[in-house]
């Protein structure tokens, strides 16, 4: 779980590179299912230190000076500070997640320098500001969380790399105008929006957190789900918003997948991070990954042709070709999560390739007198198997007759015979399993041939020019 809030110093880091993340929309409509920024803190960063710029420490000196605060004009002196900590706190709803926030109260102004325009998120500081001119990035946007990373990695979390915060600094717009939640909760509104949904919607991104919807009219789907359409990360907030200030299933659900208990798994013949290639029969062994090991109280795998594991390290033999889904689940204990513990589920769709010697079958129809179109009906069911197809033609009944014409490279070529005759049409297919072929012999005549189905052949002659396809794997 979070924890406490407590005074701590960061340590500047540059150059970055400057990302940032819109905040709350004046206009409640609905979009897409929540993603992240890939942007995140890693473990070794905690805790993480939050300046918020309030009394007496001008982010703005002209406009501060006036309000007497630096918090957003519209609210009391000292609230913006507070509803930070009480932002903060209502992610601790996510009780599986561990991280530590340190909420600070006035930055040094004689160490820190702060832009007049919007902060520096290359300063290594993370700050929280207000009365900054964020219309210009996006009209009608209440807060807006800029972030900076020099992508270095974080962690890798199902199969996707994560890349780690420099800094932050949360926004608040100068052309908005803020209510407290009490105010709104009193019927005291009039037109303001609610400045702690909106400071809990940022620290969601501050966090790595993307929206839960997004706005329909940039093209996004439309958000039909409740629990979507309900989650504090959805894009936008609707004046005088009473809801209460909490995370809902959905905002758990993202922040515990960044910050929570988790595994994933690896798996041998891997070719990249989403294909597992191998040639039947092969045994794949696949391990659980994750940092969180010892809390694993059972894993069961299914290989997606009806093989099955308990086993943090699962073996099993594929047989068949075919192109397999492999599924992981995991449940893990942890005192913090409750009696039901923690439950982590990959899939990775099409993970396995399982490929055989390719099975080649054709046919030809003739076309004309001396024109074959060729009918090639040989097995794709898996995808990635054949790599190569080469024909070729032979005078009389058998290949050791002359070659005609050169080797045609096509999945169905029209092959045209010279003159009438006896010929040998052959289709070589390759892959990594090796090659596969077949041939027909034929009457090349005036009237159509007769009996042109294919014959599968053996012996080595048909992997001229794929032998060195057949046994060369992708490297990466």
């Amino acid at each position: 779980m979070p924890g406490p809030f407590v005074a701590d110093d960061r340590t500047l880091i540059s150059p970055p590179t400057i990302l940032w993340c819109l905040g709350v929309l004046l206009a409640s409509t609905p979009a897409l299912a929540w993603e992240h920024t890939s942007v995140v803190w890693a473990p070794d960063q905690m805790p993480i230190s939050v300046h918020v710029a309030d009394d007496g420490v001008p982010y703005h000196p002209d406009r501060c000076a006036q309000s007497g605060s630096c918090c957003e004009d519209s609210l009391p002196a000292g609230y913006c500070y507070e509803a930070t900590l009480r932002g903060f706190e209502a992610w601790e709803d996510a009780q599986c997640t561990e991280w530590e926030i340190n909420v600070l109260g006035a930055f040094d102004s004689s160490t820190f320098t702060i832009p007049q325009d919007h902060p520096n998120p290359e300063d290594g500081v993370n700050l929280v500001t207000f009365n900054g001119d964020v219309q210009a990035s996006e009209p009608g946007t209440l807060a807006v969380t800029y972030f900076s990373t020099q992508g270095q990695q974080a962690f890798v979390l199902d199969g996707e790399p994560y890349t780690r915060h420099i800094s932050a600094d949360i926004v608040f717009s100068d052309d908005v105008e803020f209510a407290t939640q009490a105010d709104i909760e009193n019927g005291q509104c009039d037109g303001a929006f609610s400045f702690e949904s909106t400071m809990t919607h940022e620290i969601g991104h501050f966090m790595g957190m993307g929206h839960s919807c997004d706005d329909e009219a940039e093209g996004h789907p439309p958000c039909t789900d409740p629990t979507l359409a309900n989650a504090t990360m959805f894009w936008a907030i609707p004046p005088c918003d009473q809801e209460a200030v909490t995370i809902n299933d959905d905002d758990i659900a993202g922040i515990t997948a960044l910050y929570g208990p988790s595994a994933s798994f690896s798996c041998s013949h891997q070719v990249d991070e989403d294909l597992v290639v191998g040639v039947v029969p092969f045994t794949l062994n696949c391990v659980v990954v994750s940092n969180f090991l010892d809390e694993i109280a059972s894993v069961e795998w299914s290989f997606g042709d009806g093989g099955t594991s308990t086993e943090l390290a699962a073996e099993h033999e594929y047989t068949e070709a075919g192109t397999y889904t492999i599924r992981m689940s995991v449940e893990g204990e942890r005192e913090a999560c409750g009696p039901d513990g923690w439950l982590n589920d990959v899939e990775r769709v099409g993970y396995v390739r399982a490929c055989d010697v390719p099975a080649a079958v054709f046919e030809l129809e003739q076309v004309d007198a001396l024109s074959y179109q060729t009918r090639n009906d040989s097995d794709v069911s898996v995808y990635g198997c054949i790599s190569d197809i080469q024909w070729d033609v032979f005078a009389g009944d058998d290949t050791s007759g002359e070659r005609i014409g050169d080797p045609i490279k096509a999945w169905e070529p029209i092959l045209e015979f010279p003159e009438a005759g006896t010929y040998t049409v052959v289709m070589s297919l390759g892959g990594i399993a090796g090659t596969g072929g077949a041939k027909v012999t034929l009457e090349v005549g005036d009237r159509a041939a007769s009996g042109c189905r294919t014959v599968p052949t053996t012996g080595g002659m048909l992997a001229v020019g794929l032998l060195a396809l057949a046994t060369r794997r992708r490297r990466r």
